[in-house]
């Protein structure tokens, strides 16, 4: 009977993947075409310079990401990492389609329609989570963050299943980036919002939440005893937690300063179509709705209200306002609101309406998957920007350099490429995303080091009482003038 029943099921699921192939064939292809256009830049980010280097993996000792540090060595093939080139890029890809197809799975009821299935992509080719994109290293288990946060919602109709499941991968979510804390719960919210609004009774709904809530915060119990066996983690900004006392206005503030970073930070062409699918979002909810329109209105506004809150996770309660040090900090808003934009995309019976949202939902998908073409063309050009104005200084510092004389003081690195300061007129976003080659900090330097082998020892200066008299004159240029003084190199960088 198990076998006979195994079977059915079996051809149930060819039977659906036969039925869904365009669809999942679309998703796939469009997540590897995006994504690949930023790994084929070979654009070092950040923390992949050292990598490069060294094949320090570090994800478990320095971040407390257990999940990243013991995946990484079964994609690598060892402890020891290199740069696999496109390799971790691809499996990124393939991790964000099976989201993607899983939430429009979960939430549509196991249908999948054309809008709803193309709107999804958006949960992983979003602005903010870009950046998680970039990490040559980290990106496919920053990714797989996400997909451990979906996962359990395969089961929420089994409540045994479900909470199990929940408490394995909210686990795993905290053990491969914390980003994506705030997923599992707006994931509650849109199942528990389609729910009543189908006029379910309030009571088993309140039990789910319950239930979901029970596991959510298991998982983090489990997941701060790991913390406290890394000793590293509590010198760390970004896993301060706020003092007990000081917790509602810190709230208050990482709130205020959620929206307001997301929002500054994004090109006025979304928060147009953003805020006329909200609209339209309150519109249909009332049509789609089994319960009164007064009551549909209500759910809806809740839904909205806790969904774009939560979705910040844990960083509600972190000392320091997260968001405001790196995108990546904040890619919860935008994925709450891919989730809610398959939801709103899902068929609905007014035809106007309809067409109304699949043209501004078409529009915006538009706009955000160009941007991740411009993102990448944006870092090509950075990139080339870096290495032409290496070869220049490396050039000119060459014959100044020595075994005794490697200390050397500037105000800044090298210029930001024209094409990005143009480009931020119109993506705000793009200052935050691409890196900036002026600054003095350790990637950059590394970077330098590794293109001239000159090794030097660059720290930041202040030269505005800057005594140029009785130092020697080694070089002047557009880019900087370079002065020595015994052992000590010093380059004042022009604007």
């Amino acid at each position: 009977m198990k076998s006979r029943i195994g079977k059915i099921n079996i051809n149930c699921y060819k039977s659906w993947l036969l039925e869904n192939r365009n669809k999942l064939i679309l998703v796939f292809v469009i997540y590897q075409v995006a994504i690949l256009s930023i790994g084929i830049i070979n654009y070092p980010y950040i923390d992949d310079v050292i990598r490069q280097l060294d094949g320090r993996t570090d994800f478990a000792w320095a971040y407390s990401r257990w999940g990243s540090e013991i995946a990484s060595w079964l994609v690598q093939g060892s402890r020891h990492l290199t740069d696999m080139g496109l390799t971790t890029h691809i499996l990124t890809g393939i991790i964000l389609s099976f989201s993607s197809i899983i939430v429009v799975y979960v939430l549509n009821g196991k249908k999948l329609e054309w809008m709803p299935v193309t709107v999804s992509i958006l949960i992983g080719i979003n602005p903010w989570f870009l950046q998680c994109i970039s990490f040559r290293f980290d990106s496919p288990y920053m990714a797989l963050s996400i997909l451990v946060s979906f996962i359990p919602f395969l089961w929420w109709n089994k409540n045994k299943c479900f909470f199990i499941a929940s408490i394995v991968g909210v686990f795993l979510m905290c053990n491969t980036y914390q980003g994506s804390s705030g997923l599992y719960i707006i994931m509650v919210l849109a199942l528990t919002f389609k729910t009543l609004t189908s006029n379910n009774s309030f009571l088993p709904s309140l039990k789910k939440v319950t239930l979901a809530a029970i596991a959510y915060v298991l998982a983090m119990i489990m997941y701060i005893f790991v913390t406290k066996l890394n000793p590293e983690m509590s010198t760390r900004d970004t896993a301060a937690i706020a003092n007990i006392r000081e917790l509602p206005s810190i709230i208050v503030r990482n709130i205020t300063e959620y929206f307001s970073t997301i929002i500054n930070q994004s090109a006025k062409i979304w928060i147009v179509f953003l805020l006329i699918l909200l609209i339209l979002f309150l519109i249909s909810s009332i049509f789609r709705s089994e319960v009164s329109p007064a009551k549909s209105f209500i759910y809806s506004l809740v839904y909205l209200a806790l969904g774009s809150i939560m979705s910040y996770g844990v960083f509600l309660i972190s000392e320091h306002s997260l968001v405001t040090m790196a995108p990546r900090y904040g890619y919860g808003l935008s994925i709450f609101a891919s989730i809610t934009l398959i939801m709103l995309t899902q068929k609905i019976n007014v035809r106007f309406l309809d067409i109304s949202i699949k043209v501004v939902a078409s529009l915006l998908f538009y706009y955000i998957l160009t941007f991740s073409f411009i993102y990448a063309s944006t870092l090509n050009v950075q990139k080339e920007a870096f290495e032409r104005q290496s070869v220049i200084l490396s050039t000119d510092l060459k014959n100044i350099v020595n075994n005794d004389r490697k200390q050397v003081y500037m105000n800044k690195l090298f210029k930001d490429s024209p094409v990005l300061l143009n480009s931020t007129r119109n993506y705000p976003i793009l200052r935050d995303l691409v890196p900036k080659n002026e600054s003095l900090y350790w990637p950059n330097i590394t970077l330098f080091n590794t293109y001239s082998g000159l090794n030097v020892n660059i720290q930041p200066f202040d030269f505005n009482n800057f005594d140029s008299t009785s130092k020697n004159l080694e070089t002047s240029n557009y880019y900087y003038d370079i002065f020595s003084e015994k052992n000590k190199i010093y380059i004042i960088v022009k604007d």
